[in-house]
């Protein structure tokens, strides 16, 4: 019973044709520059941010946040607005299209596109670009340059979202490096240097693996463009094929923070500013699965079929290995860490399965992934500054002295293993039932590495947060009302979408939500496409 409901879940509408783009001299445009204004928006603001004459230290960082917060808060409006009625569930292919010539002697374009997996990403990027705002509300210690560099790295990665040149796509997603790195050397603890030398570290190897990926495309396909669409054609020669699909597999590991690329997530994570945390593991680090399914599975089909057992175990050794971690640590902090990589891995077993179900899975863990996460490291850093401590030990029993943080944190860590009623359970069934025909073997350990995760939670509940006071610890205090109100916001959407992922519903119309699984499925039934197996035809014998 449960098997034909995801597939009618994960159904997509019958697509119709889409407008085509209008003209303007030899240049193909569409009147629409939404992506652009996504983009560029943040970055134009981050240049005025830097030069608005000072003001007293309090009243200037008091209106630089206000200035951050209603670019937040309009971005991520217009991004809504797109969502919710601009948005064709019912079409195919690219959508809000803006082609205009780059560097035209290498085929390069500045090209950018939105597709339904790239509009689940701008959502989520515009929710955590506020709730990163908000996180980062009492900040004093050189705010204008810590919201200068988020504004930065909220604009590449939205760049890295709508890019369709590769050129353009490797350009976005090297920038996104820099201001997150420096946010994480700029403001975080006693070791951030080490954190953000790790991260750029990592973060590089990844950037390396996708240029050199892209080179191989363009070469061995022999298109004169760098378009994605046109990088389609695979290429004949299967060790080319190979060699592209574990170059992704490496930079996508590399930001997903999939086992072994994992060793900066710790780090940055168990040090970083809240706000930093938060944008890195919210949306930073889901771009990595936006390369998987839009390059390893879209571009590369052979590559995929090729390289599926790798990806396979790097899936199953992060979960059973983020679970092992969160038993044997005793910081809040780094425990928050370890569990946050269970959506990752999750999203690329679903990616290694090569089934239409599962690809459709792993795209809605992608987006409710990145929000359980932002939730269980932001709530897991408010709970250590509240409790002036990060040790287990000394927090023990804080839930029965009434900080609201503790139920943030409860619900980061039920969302993270895909507890029902929460964005990560659908997309966690959809990945386990559509991975046990083409991975079972992988798809039970990883079950049963959720179900070590989901023990050391209880561990963590039992002992920890509802267990005894500890008489020599500090009293914590409460969380605070901007820590309270993003992570409150967060949590709606999480189970907002988790009940109704088909969008809610009057008379069998929209209302005002399509339904994150109805705008993912525009795109994963195309890239599942190649994957579907055969149908089996019995021929009948004629006398």
């Amino acid at each position: 019973m449960m098997l034909p409901l995801l597939q009618a879940v994960a159904a997509t509408p019958s697509p119709s044709a889409s407008a085509a783009p209008s003209s303007f001299g030899n240049i193909n445009i569409t009147f629409s520059f939404l992506l652009s204004f996504l983009t560029w928006a943040p970055l134009l603001v981050a240049v005025a941010v830097s030069v608005i004459p000072e003001a007293p230290r309090r009243r200037a960082t008091r209106r630089l946040w206000l200035i951050v917060f209603w670019t937040n808060l309009l971005l991520l409006a217009v991004t809504l607005v797109i969502y919710s009625s601009q948005f064709n569930i019912y079409g195919s292919g690219l959508q809000f299209e803006e082609l205009l010539p780059w560097i035209p002697t290498l085929g390069v374009s500045y090209h950018m596109g939105l597709t339904g997996i790239g509009m689940s990403m701008l959502v989520l990027s515009g929710l955590i670009g506020l709730a990163a705002t908000l996180a980062a509300f009492d900040l004093q210690d050189r705010s204008r340059s810590f919201y200068v560099l988020l504004l930065l790295a909220q604009g590449f990665i939205n760049g890295v979202i709508g890019a369709q040149d590769l050129v353009l796509l490797v350009c976005f997603w090297t920038a996104s490096m820099v201001p997150i790195a420096l946010l994480v050397g700029g403001w975080s603890g006693p070791r951030r240097w080490q954190a953000a030398g790790r991260l750029v570290g990592y973060w590089m190897l990844g950037s390396a693996a996708l240029l050199v990926a892209s080179l191989l495309l363009w070469v061995s396909t022999g298109e004169r463009s760098f378009e994605l669409s046109a990088l389609g054609n695979a290429a004949p020669n299967w060790r080319v094929q190979l060699v592209v699909a574990l170059l992704i597999i490496v930079a996508a590991g590399s930001r997903l923070a999939l086992v072994p690329l994992h060793g900066w997530a710790r780090e940055v994570l168990a040090e970083a500013h809240p706000a930093v945390a938060v944008l890195v593991i919210g949306s930073g680090a889901r771009l990595g699965g936006d390369l998987l399914l839009e390059m390893y599975t879209g571009l590369n089909v052979g590559g995929a079929h090729l390289a599926a057992k790798v990806l396979m175990v790097v899936a199953v050794l992060t979960v059973v290995y983020a679970a092992v971690a969160a038993f044997r640590t005793r910081e809040i902090r780094r425990l928050a860490a370890y569990l946050t990589l269970i959506p990752s891995g999750v999203m690329a077993l679903g990616v290694a399965a090569l089934s239409p179900m599962a690809i459709a899975g792993a795209a809605f863990s992608l987006f409710a992934g990145g929000l359980a996460a932002a939730i269980l490291v932001g709530a897991a850093a408010t709970l250590a500054e509240r409790a002036q401590s990060r040790s287990l030990l000394v927090v023990m029993g804080v839930a029965t002295r009434g900080p609201r943080v503790v139920w943030f944190v409860l619900a980061g860590t039920l969302a993270a293993i895909g507890l029902p009623f929460f964005a990560t359970f659908p997309g966690l069934l959809m990945v386990l039932f559509g991975s046990l025909q083409n991975e079972p073997v992988g798809t039970l350990v990883m079950a049963g590495g959720l179900v070590l995760a989901a023990a050391a939670i209880a561990w963590l509940l039992r002992r920890a947060l509802f267990g005894r006071p500890n008489a020599d610890a500090p009293t914590p205090s409460d969380a605070t009302m901007p820590q309270a109100w993003y992570l409150g916001i967060l949590i709606a959407v999480l189970l907002w979408v988790g009940l109704v992922p088909s969008g809610p519903k009057l008379a069998g119309n929209v209302i005002f939500d399509p339904g994150m699984i109805n705008v993912i499925t525009q795109e994963t039934t195309t890239i599942s496409a190649p994957f579907v197996p055969p149908a089996s035809t019995s021929s009948s014998s004629t006398p």
